[in-house]
């Protein structure tokens, strides 16, 4: 069996990790699960639109927080925002993204860079207390949906308002 014969079903990944391979979806496809009971979302290597071009950007240097006009690009960078403040900005990301929905913001030790597998999944369980997380790279390739909740996962493909043959 391959991963192709996961694309819209449920596989344990890990024990007590689920996964749903997305077939082409489009960052369109977050405001399907993102649920309002869940406290926050934390995106992940969020990459700006300037991978090639010179910007001006208002960054900080060094931690101490100041933070000076320069010229920047290849940004890339976390950001954590409550969730009914990430659904107002939703609409100005573009296309890729991956995120985690959790209620407890992370400890400086977790890292998705550096942490990752069955590992990163137990972690993000105990200390963030994730609902989900997801991998939408182009909505020209798959996807991937994790979660320690089969429950939820199987509620989503039951979700009438999806069209899992044709995902957004």
């Amino acid at each position: 069996m391959s991963w192709q014969d996961n694309i819209n079903t449920i596989k344990e990944i890990f024990p007590g990790q689920y996964q749903i391979i997305l077939d082409f979806a489009s960052n369109d496809f977050v405001k399907y699960i993102i649920s309002d009971s869940v406290k926050y979302v934390w995106v992940h290597n969020h990459e700006v639109d300037n991978f090639y071009e010179w910007q001006k950007y208002d960054l900080p240097i060094s931690g101490n927080k100041k933070s000076f006009n320069v010229l920047a690009r290849q940004l890339s960078y976390d950001f954590i925002l409550p969730t009914s403040e990430f659904k107002e900005i939703m609409p100005f990301i573009n296309n890729g993204i991956t995120l985690s929905q959790i209620n407890h913001l992370p400890k400086h030790y977790l890292d998705p860079k550096r942490i990752q597998g069955k590992t990163w999944y137990e972690l993000l369980s105990k200390e963030c207390d994730y609902l989900f997380e997801v991998k939408i790279p182009s909505p020209t390739d798959y996807g991937e949906l994790m979660s320690g909740d089969k429950d939820f996962l199987q509620a989503l493909l039951d979700n009438k308002e999806i069209d899992w043959n044709d995902l957004p």
